[in-house]
């Protein structure tokens, strides 16, 4: 699984925005949105590590929906 789909899974689990997504990891609305996009979009952009990691922690506190 790479981080878009895993992205798309958190979103789906614990029934998440992408504003919701974007303050947790505190990074603009539009980052999510371009992480998001299809990869063959020109405004696709890749997912660091980081980020998934850094909201996979902020995610263990609240239980999924």
């Amino acid at each position: 699984m790479n981080n878009r789909e895993r992205l798309i899974e958190l979103i789906a689990d614990y029934k998440l925005d992408r504003r919701q997504v974007a303050e947790l990891i505190r990074v603009k609305r539009d980052t999510v949105d371009h992480w998001l996009t299809s990869n063959e979009s020109k405004s696709h952009e890749e997912i660091p590590d980081m980020a998934i990691e850094l909201l996979e922690i902020k995610l263990r506190q609240i239980p999924p929906a």
